[in-house]
């Protein structure tokens, strides 16, 4: 249980961070249609954490963006807020995803394909209780930042 403990006090302040570290693609930077295949997605070390980021479109620090994430292996998360809401799909893997009052075993393993929106201000938190990495599509609906709830 320690090793889980530490793992989700060090997964939020790196969430933090992420404006700092997220290598942005200006929406502008597109001439009409963008088209990313999976197997081309650049991903970056997202801090010190083992999640990695591949900015897709737009800007996280600044505004709305599109982004794929990914979780290693058995990832616990930790609850936490946004400012702005999100649009979420699992690509591979699998992911849990709750809201305060509820608990990861009240919500059903999310399969490739499987859809969330998670609104702004509102506490959750998001598992991947899996053993393979999890890749998520996000699109943010304003500039990214994450607050640790209570």
């Amino acid at each position: 249980m320690t090793i889980l403990k530490t793992s989700c006090r060090s997964f939020l302040p790196m969430l933090i961070a992420v404006g700092l570290l997220a290598q942005p693609v200006s929406a502008d930077s597109h001439v009409g249609n963008a088209a990313v295949a999976l197997a081309d997605a650049v991903f970056q070390p997202f801090g010190d954490t083992p999640i990695e980021i591949a900015v897709l479109n737009g800007n996280p620090q600044t505004g709305p963006s599109a982004v794929l994430l990914k979780f290693p292996p058995n990832f616990p998360g930790a609850m936490h807020t946004h400012t702005h809401g999100y649009h979420a799909v699992v690509i591979s893997g699998g992911s849990k995803h709750w809201i305060a009052g509820q608990s990861e075993e009240d919500v059903p393993l999310q399969r490739p394909g499987d859809y969330w929106y998670q609104i702004g201000g509102e506490a959750h938190q998001d598992s991947f209780p899996t053993d393979v990495p999890t890749i998520i599509y996000v699109q943010f609906e304003g500039p990214l930042d994450v607050e640790p709830a209570e």
